[in-house]
């Protein structure tokens, strides 16, 4: 498949060139003071999905007229909302990682859908490559834009309704100049800085935060400008893929003995653990390894087996001549056995969290399982299907649907809520299993797991109670400003913990400092 450069007839908006430098340099100006309210000196939150949604409505209706989205990438443009408005959600730090990131690379790929390029039935080398023209447009794109400033406003000009453009575009330039002007002058003259301060209270401006605002709107301007570009030009790229061409350099008999042999050591490996693998703390004992040890060790050698053999499967998938029926079994064969080995890595993460307890670190572990697990049945599937070329895709998707599924679940306030579930109800604990709690780790989790502290703190007695009152107190109420936060920065999880701290703040205050501490995770 040969991707073709898309040219498109310069639409109009109106009687205005809505591609012109003054219309795009402006939305992106627009833009970029937009950002710098929302963002500057604001936690992530709502502000995020606001700006995603912004851009996407923007770039919208900068597509060029009449151009179809592929309907294999109508889902883009929703999931880009939907990860924009997570951080409004989960203030987890490894989500708002994930999250944001995610919410960009959606929101520019939504973009270039606008445009009509097509990309969900691309090979993945072309998305690739592609994805490297798109980021070279966004970088470009600003420059282009500040390239024809001088030119601003004169295609508006002999315009009807190319007037009011023109001025809104003076106000947006003049409006810093008029902020820097302001500031001066208040410092200078007491009669201005009164007059002034009954309009606008300039006790919360500086000179330092005028310029960090004006720096945080150019960056968002640079981008916004290029994604604007992008929206109406599309992206292109004239290359064949590159994949297609690999087929044929391993034979069929190649290909299937070198799956075998790997299926061979796959069966070995799985007969011979089976006894550690599924045993139980009983069958460890006589290793003479320490559960910690052993289990870390194993879960991750584990995990790297499966990406490796779903890396080779892939590989041997593309580069193979004919895909006989011994190939083809010996190629299923491998899927469903790296499947087992995903089940083996999950139960023996069970078998330690049973022992020791939750840690965000491992509930992230075991979302990992649980992308290569549904993973690997996408392969098995497409394997069977003769449509491994896509597997990259697939990957993609499970991963953001884990990623959902994560956020929705809430990883912190899970683990809190089965750690002091250990505590008041073990009956469902081994025996040997460990029944401490950890208040000093819990109360550090974050905002998302104040809720479930704060709900179960009555729950608990003695020592127990007394160590999360005082580590919740410390850790969680201390220093912390409990006012409504600013609404650029809302998001569920900050708004629940602060309302939570506040029906406690008296008790929490109350608890009398600790000696020490303990920490029981391993």
């Amino acid at each position: 498949m040969t991707d073709h450069v898309i040219d498109h007839a310069t639409p109009r908006l109106g009687s205005i060139d809505r591609y012109s430098p003054a219309v795009l340099l402006s939305l992106a100006l627009l833009f970029g003071l937009l950002a710098q309210a929302l963002f500057y000196r604001s936690a992530l939150g709502i502000n995020v999905g606001i700006s995603a949604i912004v851009i996407l409505a923007a770039a919208y209706r900068l597509r060029p007229s009449g151009t179809p989205i592929d309907r294999l990438d109508r889902w883009i443009a929703p999931s880009a909302v939907v990860f924009g408005l997570l951080p409004a959600l989960r203030v987890d730090l490894m989500l708002l990682l994930f999250d944001v990131p995610a919410a960009f690379v959606l929101v520019t790929m939504a973009v270039v859908s606008f445009s009509g390029v097509p990309l969900t039935r691309r090979a993945a080398d072309i998305l690739v490559i592609l994805g490297l023209v798109v980021v070279g447009r966004i970088v470009a794109g600003g420059a282009l834009l500040l390239a024809a400033l001088p030119d601003l406003g004169r295609p508006l000009a002999r315009r009807s309704g190319g007037r009011i453009a023109s001025v809104g575009i003076g106000i947006a330039l003049a409006f810093p100049f008029l902020l820097i002007f302001a500031l001066l002058f208040a410092s200078a003259d007491a009669v201005f800085s009164s007059a002034v301060g009954n309009v606008f209270d300039f006790r919360k401006w500086s000179i330092g935060e005028l310029i960090g605002r004006m720096l945080l709107a150019a960056t968002f301007t640079w981008v916004a400008g290029g994604l604007f570009l992008l929206a109406g030009r599309g992206a292109e790229t004239t290359m064949s893929p590159v994949l297609p061409r690999l087929r044929g350099l391993l034979s069929s008999t190649a290909g299937a003995t070198t799956l075998i042999a790997v299926d061979a050591l796959f069966v070995f490996f799985v007969g011979l653990q089976i006894a550690y693998l599924f045993g139980g703390i009983d069958t460890l004992n006589a290793t003479g390894l320490s559960y910690s040890t052993y289990a870390r060790r194993g879960f991750f050698e584990l995990i790297a087996v499966a990406v490796l053999a779903g890396g080779l499967l892939f590989a041997v998938e593309l580069v193979v001549s004919r895909r006989t029926r011994f190939y083809v079994g010996a190629a299923l064969t491998l899927a469903v056995a790296t499947l087992v080995i995903v089940v083996s890595a999950a139960y023996r993460m069970q078998l330690y969290q049973l022992a020791y307890g939750w840690t965000e670190q491992r509930f992230y572990a075991l979302a990992g399982i649980a992308w290569l697990g549904a993973g690997g049945a996408c392969a098995a599937v497409l394997v069977g299907r003769n449509a491994t070329r896509w597997l990259p895709h697939a990957a993609a998707l499970v991963g953001l649907a884990v990623a959902i599924a994560v956020n929705i679940i809430g990883p912190s306030a899970y683990v809190a809520r089965q750690n002091l579930e250990r505590v008041t109800n073990p009956t469902a604990l081994p025996a040997d299993a460990s029944r401490g709690l950890d208040a000093q780790y819990l109360a550090t989790l974050g905002d998302g797991a104040l809720p479930t502290l704060v709900e179960y703190l009555p729950r608990l007695t003695g020592s127990d109670r007394e160590a999360l009152g005082f580590t919740l107190g410390m850790f969680a109420l201390y220093g912390r400003d409990l006012s409504p936060a600013a609404f650029p920065s809302f998001s569920l999880d900050r708004e629940r913990a602060r309302q939570a701290l506040l029906a406690l703040a008296e008790e929490l205050r109350s608890y009398p400092p600790i000696r020490g501490g303990r920490t029981e995770r391993r």
